[in-house]
């Protein structure tokens, strides 16, 4: 038994005072006369006999009942825990999760209600002046100040759910940080309210404050099925007009139960353009395909959605893209070898590319910026500035084609290929080698040609540079000769990427240039040119915006689709040259964002809750009471109790098993014996 206030105990000296008093009352007697004595000796002796075991029942009466105030008033009490202070100050924590998970239902309803309602209970079984910190996976910054209980309960029932999911050794390193600001002779306390779920409690890594007590109060769901969304992309990447688009889903069954017949529809700028509908069995993944075609310039916002209840965040996943008019390519010429008049037809008249020339003797360097797609044709000359405006181009995300010269001196060339870590030449064969393998499997041939043939007839090159086997940068092969090297390769080089062919574009060649392989290649070249498009963002990770044009800006305003609220941003340009969006902080809520310059659309963005909430792997109490009776977590202890008793099981938890009361009915006991015997002893 240990005591809260052991310094009461002192107070046992007020025991002398009743047997002093006792002891004074002995020494007092009265004179009786009378005639005869013999009979009233008896009496007396019998009557003094009595009186003496009357007093001194008495006495003890006072004693105990003394005793016992002064053990009540000491506050004794049993520890239920391995807690070895007990300070006046008190600093509590409470952990409430409001993650997506703890919207599920449990037996006594949703999950975040009955852990605000318990957080609640926990701050009204402490004493007033105690303090309290609220802690959630929002990581507010108003949640960083001590609060006194009304302004908990307050900020306790305003919580919402919310869409991150931080590790809680973050959690906890957060909140003990916080704590030891307060006073050392503090008691602290920390709560922790929720469904543990595996994802984000990383027990494991949180390494305990033995300052802090910690309590776990897991909140247990009912089995919930969830269908939902995972993941969406594109079959090709770039998005141009009139382009056939194959959008690919993926969607999960979290659930033992099979769905039938459920639609799962694409609306494009709240338009409906797909609609499909899936049966899927339980613990089943399946992937699907939405198709349509890009009738429209501009941005396209893409929502697809499929209807499951409860759990509904990840029901909806969003993409946005932008859809270009007309893409613009530019050739750039030898004049003595001239294959520029072979695009030139290729591309004349166009709807989709618009096809610009110029000798390589009069670039227009600051015009480079205009174009998706660049074409080097048989070049003598590479001088260091137009590498350096190339390579700058590249990295930006443009596409850069290279048909080379013959020629006795590849320097420039090289310098310019080293540059964009490319393979360098070594020297120009003239024996005529004929191509036998095309890479079907790239995006540039993919659903190109009806039958893939290994033994295609393709056209003999007469004459093809030789490149050196040391790599920079790895490559893809796009079309072989017969001796195993590459024709065409292409690799990236920041944003961009470039292809590579091995000989030039000459009329020499003109059978390459009339075969049904050269359309595809060239014409799919410019379709899949200018910068990748980034399509979805998470809440959670913070992935920097990049815009896709450079432009001169300081302040865009971006509004939020959903709710019409503005916010300004501004812009920066970091070390590629290019610049980025800057957010001050990342959008809690999926949906699409609308970036704008004035009135002016420039970007949009589109934020995904993430996924890994839909996993519903949780922590046992078996499970979590082994995490307790680790070395490390012997300040740590599960309530498994969260009853009609659960303020009892608090205070036993917290201050020990309380004897005050059972003194307190002790010393009433006494008491009324005391006047018992004073009244009725006769």
């Amino acid at each position: 038994m240990s005591y809260l206030y052991p310094y009461f105990l002192f107070a046992l000296f007020l025991l002398l005072i009743p047997v002093i008093i006792h002891l004074f009352n002995f020494k007092k007697y009265k004179t009786v006369y009378f005639s005869n004595v013999q009979l009233l000796k008896l009496i007396r002796q019998e009557s003094k006999k009595k009186s003496q075991l009357k007093q001194l029942l008495i006495l003890f009466s006072r004693i105990l009942a003394i005793a016992a105030l002064v053990f009540a008033f000491s506050r004794p009490y049993i520890p239920l825990s391995n807690r070895t202070t007990n300070e006046a100050r008190q600093v509590v924590v409470l952990f409430v999760d409001n993650t997506f998970s703890m919207k599920a239902e449990g037996e006594k309803g949703q999950l975040l209600e009955q852990a605000k309602l318990k957080a609640i209970e926990i701050a009204n079984s402490y004493r007033v002046g105690t303090q309290f910190l609220l802690q959630t996976c929002d990581l507010l910054n108003q949640h960083q100040f001590l609060l006194n209980k009304e302004q908990l309960i307050q900020e306790v029932t305003a919580i919402n759910e919310s869409s991150r999911s931080p590790k809680f050794s973050e959690l906890y390193s957060r909140a003990t940080k916080l704590l030891s600001t307060s006073a050392k002779k503090t008691e602290k306390t920390l709560y922790i309210l929720s469904d543990f779920q595996k994802n984000n409690f990383d027990m494991e890594s949180i390494q305990p404050d033995s300052s802090v007590y910690t309590y776990l109060l897991p909140f247990k769901t009912s089995n919930t099925n969830n269908l939902l969304i995972d993941s969406c992309w594109f079959e090709v990447p770039g998005k141009k007009i009139n382009q056939h688009e194959k959008l690919f889903v993926r969607i999960q069954n979290r659930s033992d139960q099979a769905y039938q017949n459920i639609p799962v529809r694409l609306t494009i700028n709240d338009s409906l353009k797909a609609i499909s509908k899936i049966n899927i069995s339980g613990q089943e993944e399946l992937t699907i395909e939405l198709n349509y075609t890009n009738k429209t310039e501009g941005i396209q916002l893409c929502k697809i959605e499929l209807n499951d209840y409860p759990i509904i965040y990840d029901n909806s996943y969003f993409l946005s893209y932008q859809v270009h008019g007309k893409l613009h390519a530019l050739g750039i010429y030898n004049q003595q070898n001239n294959g520029s008049v072979y695009l030139k037809a290729l591309f004349e008249n166009d709807e989709m590319i618009g096809y610009d020339e110029a000798p390589e003797s009069n670039v227009q360097i600051s015009q480079l910026k205009n174009y998706q797609c660049i074409f080097l044709i048989n070049n003598q000359k590479i001088s260091s500035g137009f590498k350096t405006e190339l390579a700058s181009f590249v990295e930006k995300g443009g596409t850069l084609v290279v048909f080379p010269n013959r020629m006795a001196n590849y320097d420039e060339y090289n310098s310019l290929f080293a540059s964009v870590g490319g393979k360098l030449v070594a020297f120009f064969d003239t024996t005529a080698m004929a191509l036998s393998e095309i890479n079907y499997s790239h995006d540039l041939y993919r659903e190109v040609f009806k039958k893939q043939e290994n033994e295609a007839d393709l056209p003999a090159i007469k004459g093809h540079v030789v490149f050196t086997d040391q790599m920079q940068k790895p490559e893809t092969p796009l079309l072989k000769f017969r001796n195993g090297k590459n024709a065409l390769s292409t690799y990236s080089f920041g944003d961009g990427s470039i292809y590579s062919f091995a000989f030039p574009l000459e009329k020499i060649n003109f059978n390459f240039i009339s075969h049904v392989v050269f359309v595809p290649t060239v014409y799919n070249m410019v379709l899949q040119s200018g910068a990748h498009q980034k399509y979805a963002y998470s809440t959670e990770a913070d992935e920097p915006i990049l815009l896709a044009n450079t432009l001169h800006l300081n302040e865009l305003k971006i509004i939020n689709l959903q709710t019409n609220d503005e916010f300004l941003s501004s812009v920066r340009t970091i070390a590629s040259g290019k610049q980025q969006l800057l957010l001050d902080e990342v959008p809690r809520d999926a949906g699409h964002f609308l970036v704008k310059d004035d009135y002016q659309p420039i970007l949009s963005v589109s934020f995904n809750y993430p996924r890994k909430e839909s996993v519903a792997e949780f922590y046992t109490n078996d499970e979590l009471l082994r995490f307790t009776q680790a070395d490390k977590f012997k300040q740590t202890q599960l309530i498994e109790s969260t009853d009609a008793a659960f303020s009892e099981t608090l205070q036993d938890l917290n201050n020990g098993k309380q004897l005050w009361k059972y003194f307190i009915a002790i010393a009433l006991f006494f008491l009324f014996c005391e006047m018992a015997i004073i009244r009725f002893w006769k």
